[in-house]
C-alpha cells in the first residue's frame, strides 16, 4: 500500500459511511476550532482565518497522527506499552480535554488565557489535544485500515504498518481541517452568530466538555455504540 494511497483512504473515509465511526472526534474537533475562532477575536498575532483556524488545525495533526500510529504498532514493545496503559492514558486525555473546554468557557474572565493568542502557545495546546484525541479514538476497521493493522501487528513489518497508519490518520486530519475551515468561514458570515460570538464560544465549550465527560466517566463506548447502530442497520 502506497503512502499517498493511505492518505487518500483516510481522507475518503471521512466522507463515507465510515464517518459514523469518526463521529467520535469530528463534532468535538469542529467545536474546538470554531470555539477558538470566536474566542481569539480579530486582534493579536493570530488574527485572520489562517491564524485562528489553520494554525490550531495543522498543529493538531502531528499530535494525532503520531500517537495514532504508535497505538497501531502492536508488533513492537512501544505500541504494546501504549495499548496496555490505554485506560490510564484515556483518563488523562479526558482531563486535558476538560481543561481545553474550560479554557473556551472562561475566555475573557482569566487573564492567563490571553496567552492562547500567541501562535506558539496555541500550537502547543493544539498539538497536545491531537494526542488526547488519538488516545480516546477507537476507529472502525475499514478494509484499508485492516491491511495497515495487519502489517503493524507483526514485528517485521510494524514500522511500515505504523508509517502507513500515520499517513492514514493524516488523511483524516486533512478532512477535519477542510471541514472546520468551511464551517468557520460560513459561521463568520452569519450575522446573528457573529453578533453573539461569546454564546457561540460557550456552545463550543459545552460540546468539547461532553467529550471530556464521556471519557472521564467511561461512557464513550455507549456513544460509539449508538452511532455504530446506524452503520449496522
Amino acid at each position: 500500500m502506497a503512502y499517498l494511497g493511505a492518505i487518500g483512504d483516510g481522507f475518503s473515509s471521512f466522507f463515507s459511511i465510515w464517518q459514523v465511526c469518526i463521529l467520535q472526534i469530528t463534532p468535538f474537533f469542529l467545536a474546538y476550532v470554531t470555539g477558538l475562532y470566536f474566542a481569539t477575536g480579530p486582534l493579536g498575532a493570530t488574527a485572520g482565518l489562517a491564524g485562528r483556524v489553520l494554525l490550531p488545525a495543522v498543529s493538531f495533526l502531528p499530535g494525532f497522527t503520531v500517537m495514532y500510529a504508535l497505538l497501531t504498532m502492536t508488533g513492537l514493545s512501544i505500541g504494546r506499552a501504549f495499548v496496555f496503559n490505554l485506560g490510564t492514558l484515556e483518563f488523562i486525555a479526558g482531563g486535558y480535554i476538560l481543561l481545553a473546554a474550560l479554557s473556551l468557557l472562561l475566555w475573557g474572565r482569566l487573564t492567563m488565557l490571553e496567552q492562547l493568542r500567541r501562535p506558539a502557545v496555541l500550537a502547543a495546546v493544539s498539538l497536545l489535544l491531537g494526542i488526547a484525541f488519538a488516545l480516546i479514538y477507537s476507529p472502525c476497521i475499514t478494509p484499508a485500515l485492516s491491511k495497515i493493522l495487519g502489517l503493524a501487528g507483526r514485528p517485521e513489518t510494524a514500522v511500515h504498518g505504523g508509517t502507513l497508519a500515520l499517513f492514514y490518520a493524516t488523511g483524516i486530519c486533512l478532512a477535519l481541517t477542510l471541514t472546520a475551515t468551511v464551517l468557520v468561514y460560513l459561521l463568520a458570515r452569519i450575522g446573528i452568530v457573529a453578533r453573539h460570538a461569546a454564546l457561540a464560544r460557550g456552545a463550543c465549550a459545552l460540546v468539547l466538555g461532553i467529550l471530556a465527560g464521556l471519557n472521564l466517566s467511561g461512557t464513550m463506548i455507549y456513544y460509539k455504540a449508538f452511532f455504530l447502530g446506524f452503520l449496522v442497520g
